[in-house]
């Protein structure tokens, strides 16, 4: 009587707690959504990324453990499997292995001039004055010349005979430049080439870096500037940690420019005098498209791209290694 007064059939069930919660089944919906759909969406990329870049890599690992020779082995694929031959052949050659260290000197000499040079006039377009966007344009200018044109201009301006750097320079009173040959001399010509290098690969620096100064707060440079910090002490404890992430990225690409540059060489020394200024990409170039040596050409890009990736993981580990210390 009690349980019919209160509403509740003798036969029901025990009553729910009201804490519980039913635990939500996982419909197909849910699973398509979180774990299918973003599958699905990145697949194109990955394709793409694939054909463009993994498969290149990929062949030309294959093709520097073959010994392809003349074009029928490209299109016939008739190349016999020599191991790591090619390699042996590359550590052997005397040339080839001046082409590897140059390349390293050389890439990292170009890397350094590029950043300085870069941060510098980062750091002069980041202060307001007059004549400040015009001189951002000019900037660019050397970025958006076509790197084979500009190199002939350079070679021009650098010709012993009639070139305008030693015009000027022997009316400066230097008269060991009139008639010099800058392309005559390993070291002249690897200074001549240098500058051109960073010429055209210190703006893009230069505009990346003025966006991540103009990000820093201008109030945390005003308490170092009323502590007595000076603009060396303000841009070297301040600025350049606080712009930490975007130098790695920036000296990471420099890297990979100044350690492939080709045009600039290919015109203005072609690898001479003596092959004395010959770095793995004229290297790679004479090797695979001039003497039909498909393998050896491959197995000396493989080395570039091995030496660009020890030279990138280095960089890496040595900034984590500094956040860590601090």
């Amino acid at each position: 009587m009690a349980a019919r007064r209160r509403g509740t059939s003798p036969a029901a069930g025990p009553a729910t707690t009201p804490g519980a919660v039913r635990a939500p089944q996982r419909s197909w919906r849910r699973i398509f959504d979180n774990r299918l759909l973003p599958i699905l969406l990145i697949t194109p990329a990955l394709v793409a990324i694939g054909g463009l870049v993994a498969y290149p890599v990929l062949r030309t690992a294959w093709l520097s453990l073959n010994d392809a020779s003349g074009l029928q082995a490209l299109t016939t694929g008739a190349m016999s499997f020599i191991g790591l031959d090619n390699y042996v052949a590359i550590a052997q050659d005397p040339d080839l292995r001046r082409s590897a260290l140059t390349t390293v000197l050389f890439g990292l000499s170009c890397v350094v001039a590029t950043m300085v040079v870069g941060m510098a006039v980062a750091l002069l377009l980041n202060r307001p004055f007059k004549g400040r966007v015009v001189l951002g344009i000019i900037v660019l200018l050397p970025w958006a010349i076509p790197h084979v044109a500009a190199s002939y201009v350079w070679q021009w301006l650098f010709h012993d005979q009639y070139g305008v750097i030693n015009w000027t320079l022997s009316t400066l009173g230097l008269g060991g430049f009139e008639g010099f040959a800058w392309f005559n001399q390993w070291h002249t010509a690897f200074i001549v080439i240098g500058i051109v290098v960073v010429w055209q690969s210190f703006p893009f620096v230069s505009i990346a870096l003025l966006a991540g100064l103009q990000t820093v707060p201008t109030d945390v440079l005003e308490a170092a500037r009323i502590d007595g910090a000076s603009a060396w002490q303000r841009t070297r404890l301040v600025t350049l940690p606080m712009l930490k992430p975007l130098l790695l990225v920036l000296l990471v690409i420099s890297t990979i420019w100044d350690f492939k540059v080709f045009d600039q060489v290919f015109v203005l020394t072609g690898g001479g005098p003596a092959r004395k200024t010959e770095i793995l990409t004229i290297s790679t170039y004479q090797q695979a498209f001039t003497q039909s040596e498909f393998g050896l050409g491959s197995a000396l890009a493989m080395v570039l791209f091995l030496i660009l990736l020890v030279v990138t993981v280095i960089y890496i580990k040595l900034v984590k290694d500094e956040e860590r210390v601090s």
